[in-house]
């Protein structure tokens, strides 16, 4: 590119040898679904509203009646009246999403080439979302619809709406594809091996019928309790039971009865298996929710930094631009007229032995509350209640000093 061709070009970067995109979003250039190309009419309106400021905020907005109104539908009663009204709505709904995906794949494409509508695994959602709405829609009311179930439970999937908000805040994507990510460090720490035990129990017993006949002979057999730790599945369901703190006592108490395989149960025999629920109480928590938070925290930052080796500039540099753009210099309150009584007010409530002194009758009110016992005198009670008043009176004072140095905000 030669010096005529750089001015006549504004948007070349001299700094770094290649054009920025700068202006409205170009249309891609590849053929839509075969027929229409980059400056076809149709596809050229598609693109216009696609791209309109004003599109995605109208998105969010039916995005969100909608979660409202599948919040607001009654869930026992479905041929309700206010689920009638309902259904209209949703189905105005499902309409503006459809049109959005039909816009959207008359501009990009579908899946062909880069940048088509299905290479976005968020539109895929969208797609499916919409599609299995219309294939509900279709068999409402006929017969087809009512004898075949799966289609009628299709629409449950209009919950996925609220997820296709997640698209549009770059902030709540970059979040969720963070936490997508560290799961990946996460199933790495809750990998184990599955296993089983087979438990052989010998033995017979007499089964009463509760007649006069005699009673039969049955065999022995160990019966698992209904939370127990023989395979990971049940371990993982036992010790959700146990961390919900609902019902935890008796599986307590049956891991403190355990003995040893192919032997029953003998009170209080493993005492020291208390100590286990109480850690797990304590260590999963703290210790394991951190480690959680940390890996999530860690790929957060990760991908930062991916995003700012791929950008012009390095960390130190874009944090000194976010300082320099969100900075704001510090104010603060000051009386105009120094030589007043408001003045002197504020510079007594403003300074540091003034607040020493209010941190120490906090401290020394909380000890007089706590000075109070079962039982106790007459005099003991009426020497706390005076001098309770008189902490109150001091903090009141506080508070109308205040007033008059800050002033009351309008």
């Amino acid at each position: 590119m030669n010096e005529d061709e750089e001015k006549a070009n504004p948007a070349f970067d001299e700094n770094e040898g290649r054009e920025e995109v700068k202006g409205p979003k170009p249309i891609l250039p590849y053929s839509s679904m075969f027929i229409l190309s980059p400056t076809n009419p149709i596809r050229v309106v598609a693109h216009y509203v696609v791209n309109l400021r004003y599109f995605d905020l109208f998105i969010m907005i039916i995005i969100t009646l909608s979660s409202i109104a599948l919040a607001a539908e009654d869930p026992v009663d479905e041929n309700s009246p206010s689920n009638t009204i309902l259904n209209y709505f949703d189905y105005a709904f499902t309409g503006f999403f459809a049109i959005e995906m039909v816009l959207k794949v008359v501009d990009q494409g579908v899946i062909l080439h880069p940048g088509s509508y299905c290479r976005d695994l968020w539109n895929i959602l969208d797609a499916i979302v919409v599609i299995c709405a219309l294939v509900a829609f279709a068999f409402v009311g006929s017969t087809t619809g009512q004898n075949l179930s799966t289609i009628k439970s299709l629409r449950v999937l209009r919950v996925l709406r609220p997820l296709k908000t997640i698209k549009r805040v770059p902030k709540l994507k970059a979040v969720f594809d963070c936490v997508v990510t560290s799961l990946k460090n996460v199933f790495n720490i809750l990998i184990t091996s599955l296993s089983s035990q087979r438990k052989i129990v010998r033995g017979e017993y007499f089964k009463f019928s509760g007649s006069d006949s005699p009673p039969d002979i049955a065999k022995r057999e160990w019966n698992k309790r209904d939370f127990h730790y023989d395979d990971v599945a049940a371990a993982m369901l036992t010790l959700f039971t146990v961390q919900t703190g609902e019902g935890w006592p008796s599986v307590l108490q049956h891991s403190m009865d355990s003995t040893y395989e192919n032997e029953g149960p003998l009170p209080r025999f493993r005492v020291e298996m208390a100590i286990f629920y109480i850690v797990f109480f304590i260590v999963f928590p703290f210790f394991f929710v951190n480690i959680f938070v940390a890996l999530i925290i860690i790929t957060f930052q990760e991908q930062g930094e991916k995003e700012l080796e791929e950008g012009d500039l390095d960390k130190n540099q874009k944090s000194c631009i976010d300082f320099a753009i969100h900075a704001k210099p510090l104010e603060r309150y000051m009386p105009p007229n120094k030589q007043g009584v408001k003045y002197r007010i504020w510079v007594m409530v403003d300074s540091t032995p003034f607040e020493y002194f209010i941190m120490l009758l906090i401290v020394c009110n909380t000890l007089l509350l706590m000075m109070k016992y079962h039982n106790a005198s007459n005099l003991y009670l009426d020497i706390l209640s005076y001098l309770n008043e008189v902490f109150t009176s001091m903090f009141l004072l506080e508070c109308v000093l205040k007033l008059v140095a800050y002033g009351c905000k309008v």
